[in-house]
């Protein structure tokens, strides 16, 4: 078995930790349901509906877990010792005054996102500042919930012959500890939303869609590159193309009128990015802790690191002996940007959770990488804490550790898609299916169909219809099986169509 999710199985009849955690729900799906899996292809809402309402649930623990922050306040540092900070109680006084304009608060955030911030901030009620703290907080807690709710339908959407993959979303603890740290399931919601319309052909509202993303957060700029490799390969760069035209047009429509009002408070963010010095969660912070500062060429390292995410990127997506899927592009890339960036925030998690739905990873890794997440998670509050009262905070060397132990389990993340793709067989082998190959070529590993073969061909697929599940078990997949595993629900426009473009490493 591939270590990967084959699309066409239930997650708790191919996956071990899906498998024990079913057992508090009457255990995994039963043998007899075999026969409906092609039913269920169409089927992916009832599957979507469980998983929202479950979401909800986690993000109601995420806000049980800020809980002491939002009945005290979210004090220095006593919010570090609990682990309840978030960004989102510091916009609560942003007034009336639109950001982006002449003589309003600034606000460190990207265009999209810091609209939306204003918007609710107009809702709060007058008082003390707690009070208003706490609105702010409990209105975008709500608002967050919809926001996943809405990621998880839209995951399963783009996933509709295995919707239960979206469960990496709904369920991940690392939802828990950083869904309500600030703003960045906007982002991460627009996103998404622009895979699954080019992932149904829909370009120019994919390309809407990543335009709005891009100006809510910068990371999505990846998965446009990451598509564009796979577009070069697929010889579909006029359909990219027009996804990427779409985008700069959006961009540039959303954020003209701000650049025309004030361009000095648009461009502010990230001019403060440019000149920042590494920050919580970097690699290049670990450096300086451990006495070896690279300030002087912090931004020449982040820009090879950009270089060595499109190298890395080109490599994986033309080299492959099959195609690999968007998400899988996308999350390789992502990951070595974030982790050689100025700074690696805990809620830097949030953008991996749908690539690592979408790419169907097991939850073993799914857990792996959240479980350093979690301990990184408590490492860093504890190390801001100590560093008002270092006596009782977490010394510089133990949170290096922990940091440079959270970037090994996103490299980890790395490995295990990689490993997905290659082993996957050439697009030659895996499309053509049992029973069709051309004339004069014998499938491979079977006898030339004569007359005895003929004439026992009912008896095989009564044996077949009878005893699915044992074939399954010894690893017996059909053609059709193999074609739905290595499908990528994702390619749009590129699905289907041969390589023009791949490179050969000997």
């Amino acid at each position: 078995m591939s270590p990967h999710a084959p699309s066409s199985f239930a997650p708790t009849r191919i996956d071990p930790v899906a498998a024990s955690a079913s057992e508090i729900i009457g255990g995994p799906l039963g043998r007899h349901t075999g026969p409906l899996r092609r039913a269920a292809r169409s089927a992916w809402q009832p599957a979507a509906a469980v998983l929202v309402g479950l979401s909800s649930l986690t993000v109601a623990l995420g806000f049980l877990q800020k809980g002491h922050c939002f009945t005290k306040g979210w004090n220095n540092p006593d919010q570090f010792w609990h682990a309840c900070y978030t960004d989102l109680p510091v916009s609560s006084g942003l007034g009336h005054a639109m950001p982006y304009l002449s003589g309003a608060p600034h606000l460190d955030q990207p265009l999209v996102s810091g609209v939306v911030m204003w918007l609710v901030g107009l809702v709060v009620p007058d008082g003390s500042v707690r009070v208003q703290q706490q609105w702010y907080f409990a209105l975008w807690a709500v608002l967050i919930t919809v926001l996943v709710m809405a990621l998880v339908l839209v995951t399963a959407a783009s996933v509709p012959r295995a919707p239960w993959r979206a469960a990496h979303v709904a369920l991940s603890p690392v939802l828990v500890l950083a869904g309500l740290i600030s703003v960045d399931l906007l982002g991460v919601l627009l996103a998404s939303v622009a895979l699954w319309a080019w992932g149904r052909n829909k370009v120019y509202l994919a390309g809407l869609f990543l335009g709005l993303a891009i100006s809510a957060r910068t990371y999505p700029l990846i998965l446009l590159v990451a598509i564009g490799l796979l577009a070069v390969r697929s010889g579909r760069l006029g359909a990219w193309a027009r996804m990427a035209g779409t985008t700069m047009v959006t961009l540039l429509a959303v954020s003209l009128p701000f650049l025309v009002i004030n361009a000095g408070g648009l461009l502010s963010v990230y001019r403060a990015w440019w000149r920042g010095t590494p920050s919580y969660g970097s690699l290049w912070m670990v450096s300086g802790l451990l006495g070896h500062g690279l300030e002087s060429r912090l931004n020449a390292l982040v820009i090879l690191g950009w270089v060595a995410a499109l190298a890395v990127g080109t490599l994986f997506a033309l080299s492959m002996d099959r195609r690999p899927a968007v998400a899988e592009v996308s999350l390789v890339m992502l990951v070595i940007v974030v982790v050689t960036g100025k700074a690696m925030p805990v809620q830097a998690g949030l953008w991996l959770l749908p690539l690592i739905a979408l790419a169907g990873l097991k939850w073993r890794d799914h857990l792996i990488w959240a479980g350093f997440e979690a301990t990184y998670f408590v490492s860093v509050w504890l190390y801001i804490a100590g560093l008002s009262k270092p006596d009782r905070g977490m010394p510089s060397a133990l949170y290096s550790a922990f940091t440079l132990m959270r970037m090994a389990a996103w490299v980890y993340l790395l490995v295990q898609v990689w490993r997905i793709a290659r082993s996957r067989q050439p697009a030659s082998v895996g499309q053509e299916p049992v029973g069709q190959a051309s004339v004069g070529q014998e499938p491979a590993g079977q006898e030339p169909v004569g007359q005895e073969s003929v004439g026992q061909e009912s008896a095989d697929q009564e044996s077949v219809e009878q005893e699915p599940v044992e074939q399954e078990q010894v690893g017996q997949v059909s053609a059709d099986q193999v074609l739905e595993e290595e499908a990528d629900p994702l390619a749009g426009p590129m699905a289907g169509a041969p390589d023009q473009v791949i490179v050969r490493i000997s």
